[in-house]
């Protein structure tokens, strides 16, 4: 009986400590992690530029056969794998970096939110929120950044990459649970 209340005792110890853990590093990553996206957005376009890697890296031949032929406007601009191979990559590097940033903030926030017990449609909506604000909030700051222009679909694609994020959030906590549900079963 004895040996029971020790071993009950140390395991709720040591499930406190890692909970207590998470509820002080998750504000922590999240708070970097939106610090992060405000530096990012204060650098200056020639400071960000992956152009010169490529250039030293890649051929326009061998950027050719890697892009499919496309030819779009973006925020009052033309891009074309023809006409400029190298911009093309940049963009789409760029907006893949979006979608990255945006979705692990969503993410981090989700998490943030469970650690304090939020739940239900909360545990969705804020996540997309703060993203929003930040995503905005990001575009007024690169307005203020040497040769940065704000743009407004920016904020689209933040939020895509914030609720792919959350996507990937759910999907995960819903494959965790149905795994140590069927565990529980088997034992």
């Amino acid at each position: 009986m004895r040996q029971r209340r020790k071993r009950r005792s140390s395991r709720s110890r040591s499930a406190l400590f890692s909970l207590g853990w998470l509820r002080i590093v998750i504000p922590i990553l999240w708070l970097a992690w939106i610090a992060v996206i405000f530096i990012f957005s204060s650098q200056s376009y020639q400071k960000q530029s992956i152009q010169p890697l490529l250039h030293r890296t890649l051929t326009a031949q061998g950027a050719d056969k890697v892009l499919p032929k496309v030819d779009f406007s973006y925020d009052h601009r033309k891009y074309s794998s023809d006409s400029n191979p190298f911009g093309m990559i940049e963009f789409l590097f760029r907006k893949g970096a979006h979608l990255f940033v945006y979705g692990m903030l969503a993410i981090l926030t989700a998490m943030l939110m469970a650690r304090f017990r939020i739940r239900g449609a909360s545990l969705a909506a804020f996540p997309l929120l703060t993203a929003g604000v930040v995503a905005v909030l990001d575009e007024m700051n690169q307005g203020h950044s040497p040769s940065r222009t704000p743009a407004y679909q920016d904020v689209f694609v933040d939020l895509t990459g914030a609720s792919l994020g959350l996507l990937l959030y759910f999907f995960v906590r819903l494959m965790s649970r149905r795994y140590k549900s069927s565990s529980r079963h088997i034992d």
